[in-house]
């Protein structure tokens, strides 16, 4: 039987089996959808023990086929420092991400998917550590794939997703699934930036950090992971709490050596500021970036 997992926005559908769901039935289910069990699973190497509730997310690709990650959001918490879903999988690889609870008395929930290369087929994923209650994961794939779910129990969790299988069935399919256009959010927070980052410099650049000082990633708008020359890459944070901003920065290597830094911080009061660190041979101008739902725009072109 085909278990449908959690899928965000609208029509999203919680396959999220607690622990005391599974104490007797366990062997019987299929692996697309596995609570966590009940023994605490070694907290996550990215986000330390200091919230009150964290998820890393450890996701092996075991399949011959490239991801693509097509949407990822929180409903509860914030995005671990650094440690953000990637844009791609490859095949026979192992990436991992994070969230964490950022507020009193709550816990962190998200939601990331990745397509198939070359299909229509959607891998959907979800996590749940509330403050309060069980554990819970899905990990929906589809025809011709299996995703096992293991460990992820505790506070501060580890949780193992593990896709395997090929495409051995690939009928066409009407995807009656939805599916989240990865828009620009309508800013409705008090500060948000969104910046657009544009690569004139001839080399590719691939994301090695991207963190907040303060406000949270808006919903599916994360700096991506690889920006290939003479192509742009866009992302947005905003504020989260009462009178407050959003700063952040994102860091990107070059391929052939060099890095690029850019920084935003769009405060509650006072002006917005900005920043924009490459290596020698290469110049980085900015447009844009007033106001308190601003948008900014860096250029990195070489000048050697």
């Amino acid at each position: 039987m085909s278990l449908r997992s959690a899928r965000r926005p609208a029509r999203l559908r919680a396959v999220a089996l607690s622990v005391a769901a599974l104490a007797g039935a366990a062997a019987g289910l299929a692996p697309a959808a596995q609570a966590a069990p009940a023994t605490d699973a070694p907290a996550s190497a990215s986000m330390s023990a200091s919230s009150a509730r964290s998820v890393a997310v450890a996701f092996g690709n075991n399949t011959d086929q490239q991801l693509i990650r097509t949407y990822s959001t929180l409903s509860h918490g914030c995005w671990d420092n650094d440690s953000l879903p990637p844009d791609y999988v490859a095949k026979h690889t192992s990436p991992r991400w994070g969230s964490h609870s950022c507020g009193m008395l709550t816990g962190t929930e998200g939601y990331t998917n990745f397509k198939i290369a070359g299909t229509d087929q959607v891998v959907y994923l979800h996590w749940d550590n509330p403050y309060s209650g069980h554990n819970s994961y899905g990990c929906d794939a589809p025809a011709g794939y299996n995703c096992a779910i293991s460990e992820g129990g505790g506070n501060n969790a580890t949780v193992y997703m593990t896709l395997s299988g090929g495409p051995a069935r690939l009928t066409a399919r009407t995807a009656n699934v939805a599916r989240a256009a990865a828009v620009a959010r309508t800013a409705s927070a008090a500060r948000s930036t969104r910046v657009t980052l544009t690569n004139y410099s001839g080399r590719s650049f691939v994301r090695t950090g991207a963190s907040l000082s303060h406000g949270i990633w808006s919903e599916n708008t994360l700096p991506p992971s690889l920006i290939n020359p003479s192509d742009s890459g866009s992302w947005q944070s905003e504020s989260d709490g009462f009178l407050t901003g959003t700063e952040g920065r994102a860091t990107y290597t070059m391929s052939g050596g060099g890095t690029v830094s850019v920084g935003w911080d769009n405060p509650f009061s006072g002006h917005n500021s900005y920043s924009c660190d490459v290596s020698a041979g290469f110049a980085c101008d900015r447009v844009g970036g007033d106001g308190d739902n601003a948008r900014v725009t860096f250029t990195v072109r070489r000048t050697a």
